[in-house]
């Protein structure tokens, strides 16, 4: 199909390649084997499922009718309603549970009670639950990215249900802050416009059509469908290319480096979220990633800083690269700069210099930053004591940061690090306490 203008992106760069990274992810998954040829279900279909349905059957109706669009037709486990305590870990409220025997076997799935407020909120909840299900009865893998449970029906025909149960909008509630409309996952994490683009993913890779459906659908993922449909067909401009089921999960460092020089920013962003989750980075790859210091993305640019500070060694010229960022990027490249730097260079008292002036102004995410480079050097100015307690304080106040860190390096570089809290904080009893719990936190597990 050709289009008369290139359309613009349907998500910002950052959110659009972790929607393909999930959603890539789901379909390794299952392999295009099990993809199934499922018809796409709207809330209509739900309804008659739950049509003159009593309150304590519904789980298990709804159960029933999910796992059947999954095959799994022989599925015995036992689904009912959990009291809300026992769904609540952490002081985080669960959408469900499980129960096992002692082989590890799933026997019970127990949903929270609040699920019930619309039947397609249950349904959204109850499909993942069978997505998990799914997952674990067919051996398929240990662990899943965050977020895949949700878009797995996606892949059998439940997109729409799945993404008019993404958000509750409580308009009556307003930010004081932004003047918006308060929201709150119903079903997980991903969200309404996530659906919407996972769609039209589904769609251009499986010559799907959803197009039947959109009028059902809510305003935000309707718009993210069509947009994201259009911009695939348009520029197939996505972090994974059409075929990729057809080929092996791995990749040569080679294909890597190619991958990194790529034309399209999303192809360069999933590699370097890919190789920032990795365990180790291959040095032969160093000087690729280098190259996006210079990107026209800042998420590109901050990935590449994040993980040139998880390689091994660093040539002088890169590490140069990571101090001028440092000293004059924005703030998110500011950190991620900083983070990266470490000891060894002939320039390391000009870069303790700038960390420590850059700690005592800044906010506490960037003093975390600057607290954990600064870990890493043995010896340091004589003024970071006073610039560190300056942003202890900060950090005890914004109630951010890392203040056991901070903490430990007062410990190495002030030989009376409680009496420099007590000088610093005489006004601030509150901020003090805190602190003094911390020292003695530290102090308790070097003595261990």
């Amino acid at each position: 199909m050709i289009w008369p203008f290139r359309p613009h992106p349907p998500l910002p760069l950052i959110q659009k390649v972790e929607c393909e990274r999930r959603f890539a992810a789901v379909a390794r998954l299952l392999g295009r084997g099990r993809v199934p040829a499922a018809s796409v279900l709207t809330p209509a279909d739900i309804d008659v499922v739950v049509a003159d349905c009593a309150l304590e059957e519904l789980p298990d109706r709804l159960f029933s009718f999910i796992a059947n669009r999954f095959e799994l037709t022989s599925s015995s486990v036992e689904v009912g309603w959990n009291d809300p305590d026992d769904l609540t870990v952490d002081g985080r409220s669960l959408h469900y549970r499980m129960e096992f025997d002692d082989a590890g076997q799933v026997t019970a799935i127990r949903l929270h009670p609040e699920a019930n407020d619309l039947p397609y909120r249950l349904a959204g909840v109850t499909a993942v639950a069978v997505a998990e299900y799914f997952v674990q009865v067919n051996s398929l893998a240990e662990t899943v990215p965050r977020g895949a449970f949700e878009i797995l029906p996606v892949f059998f025909g439940f997109g729409p249900i799945m993404a008019n149960a993404a958000l509750r909008e409580a308009v009556e509630q307003h930010s004081a802050v932004t003047d918006m409309p308060w929201e709150r996952s119903r079903v997980g994490t991903v969200s309404a416009i996530d659906f919407g683009y996972s769609m039209a993913l589904f769609d251009w890779m499986f010559d799907a059509d959803h197009n039947d459906v959109v009028s059902v659908l809510r305003p935000d993922s309707k718009e993210s469908l069509g947009k994201g449909l259009r911009y695939l067909q348009k520029t197939v401009d996505c972090s994974f290319e059409k075929d990729f089921l057809e080929r092996s999960s791995g990749d040569s460092v080679d294909i890597l480096a190619e991958q990194l020089r790529h034309s399209s920013s999303s192809m360069q962003l999933r590699v370097l979220m890919d190789m920032y989750a990795a365990d180790e980075i291959d040095v032969d790859l160093v000087g690729a990633v280098a190259e996006l210091l210079h990107h026209r993305e800042v998420e590109i640019q901050r990935y590449a800083a994040l993980i040139l500070g998880r390689c091994h060694s660093l040539p002088r010229a890169i590490h140069d690269e990571l101090v001028i960022m440092a000293e004059d990027g924005p703030v998110v490249l500011r950190r991620a700069a900083i983070s990266a730097l470490r000891p060894g260079f002939e320039n390391d008292s000009d870069l303790l210099e700038l960390v420590t002036g850059v700690l005592r102004r800044c906010d506490p995410t960037t003093a975390a930053s600057c607290i954990n480079t600064l870990l890493k050097y043995d010896s340091h100015p004589e003024h970071l004591t006073d610039s560190l307690l300056k942003s202890l304080g900060s950090m005890v106040s914004s109630g951010g940061g890392s203040l056991e860190l901070g903490v430990e390096l007062l410990r190495r570089i002030d030989g009376a690090p409680a009496a420099a809290l007590q000088e610093h904080f005489r006004d601030d009893p509150t901020a003090l306490a805190i602190l003094n719990e911390q020292m003695n936190a530290a102090e308790e597990n070097a003595e261990q």
